[in-house]
C-alpha cells in the first residue's frame, strides 16, 4: 500500500543498462530491502540500449521511460513518481553498504512527523560520520560545501518537494538539486544532516559528458552567491571548492587520467581565472599545477 512506503529510491538513468542491472540486482538482493516500505522507481531518459529489457527482470521496479532525453529535467520527474514519505535521488551506479538501508529507514521512521528536514550525506572532507543540526542555508553550506551537488546526497519529504515552486528554475545550470536543498533548508524548520559511509560506487568508463569546470565553478558559485551568504562564508566556500575540487580535477584531467573521462574542459582556465584571479591562493595552486606538468613531461621524455 502506498501509505506504508517510507522510502522511494528514485533512479534517473540513460544508456547504462548493464550498470543499472548490477545496481538493481544488488538493491533487491540486499537482505535489508523491505518491499512493503521501500520502492524503487526508474526514470529512463529515452535510452537507446537495452535498459527496458533489464528493468523488466525486476517486477518490483516502477519503470517510466521518456520519449526523448530531457537531461536534468529527469531528476525532478523521477522524484515526482515517488510515493514514499521520503523520496531520495539515487545514482544508477550505487550500492548501499551493509547496515545503511536499515539505518536510513529507522531515521525516516523516527522523524516521520516531518518537523525537521533530514538529509543523508556520504562521508566528505568536513564530516565523515555523525549528525549536524543547522537552522539556516548558510550553516548548511558550511557543513556540506559543494557535496550538495552530488545527486545521491539529495532527498527530502515528499510533501516538502511538492511544495517547492518552479522546481526547474535552475535546471539549465545542471544543479537543480542544489537549489532544492537550499530552498528546503529555508522552510523555517531545523535541518538534520546525517553523515556516513553510505555507498559503494561502481566505476563508470568515460565518466562525464559535460563541461566540468563551467558547472562546478561558474554555475555552482552563481547559486551560492544567490544565497546572500556573509562575505566570510562565501570566500571560504570558494577556497574549499578550489582546494578540494578544482585543483584535484585539474591534475586529473590535464596531467594523469585525461583518457578515462569524457568531461569537456573547453575554456576551463578562463572560467576558473574569472572567479579566482584576485585570490592569492589560486596562484599557489596554479604553481603546483605547473610543477606537476613539468614532472609529467620529464617522466614521459
Amino acid at each position: 500500500m502506498e501509505h506504508n512506503i517510507l522510502l522511494s529510491i528514485c533512479i534517473p538513468t540513460y544508456n547504462r543498462a548493464d550498470i543499472l542491472d548490477s545496481t538493481l540486482k544488488r538493491l533487491f538482493d540486499n537482505p535489508e530491502f523491505m518491499s512493503d516500505c521501500v520502492e524503487v522507481v526508474v526514470s529512463d531518459n529515452g535510452s537507446t540500449d537495452h535498459t527496458r529489457e533489464v528493468v523488466s527482470k525486476y517486477p518490483l521496479v516502477r519503470y517510466y521511460c521518456n520519449t526523448e532525453n530531457i537531461r536534468d529535467l529527469n531528476f525532478s520527474k523521477v522524484l515526482s513518481f515517488g510515493r514514499g514519505k521520503y523520496i531520495k535521488l539515487f545514482n544508477d551506479t550505487l550500492n548501499f553498504n551493509a547496515g545503511v538501508l536499515t539505518k536510513i529507514l529507522r531515521c525516516i521512521e523516527t522523524n516521520s512527523s516531518e518537523e525537521k528536514n533530514i538529509f543523508f550525506y556520504d562521508k566528505m572532507f568536513l564530516n565523515k560520520t555523525g549528525v549536524k543540526e543547522v537552522d539556516s542555508a548558510e550553516a548548511f553550506i558550511n557543513e556540506v560545501s559543494f557535496y550538495s551537488t552530488w545527486i545521491a546526497n539529495f532527498g527530502c519529504w515528499r510533501s516538502e518537494f511538492r511544495n517547492i515552486p518552479d522546481k526547474d528554475r535552475y535546471v539549465h545550470l545542471q544543479l537543480a538539486q542544489v537549489d532544492w536543498s537550499y530552498r528546503i533548508v529555508k522552510n523555517g524548520q531545523s535541518t538534520m544532516i546525517f553523515f556516513g559511509e553510505y555507498y559503494d560506487i561502481t566505476t563508470v568508463e568515460n565518466k562525464g559528458g559535460y563541461n566540468v569546470f563551467d558547472v562546478f565553478v561558474r554555475k555552482y558559485l552563481f547559486i551560492i552567491h544567490k544565497q546572500n551568504l556573509s562575505l566570510f562564508s562565501y570566500e571560504r566556500e570558494k577556497f574549499r571548492l578550489c582546494y578540494h575540487f578544482v585543483y584535484p580535477w585539474i591534475i586529473k584531467l590535464y596531467i594523469t587520467d585525461i583518457n578515462t573521462f569524457s568531461f569537456s574542459i573547453e575554456g576551463a582556465f578562463k572560467t576558473i581565472f574569472a572567479k579566482y584571479w584576485y585570490e592569492p591562493y589560486f596562484y599557489l595552486f596554479f604553481g603546483k599545477y605547473l610543477i606537476h606538468k613539468i614532472i609529467k613531461r620529464k617522466s614521459i621524455s
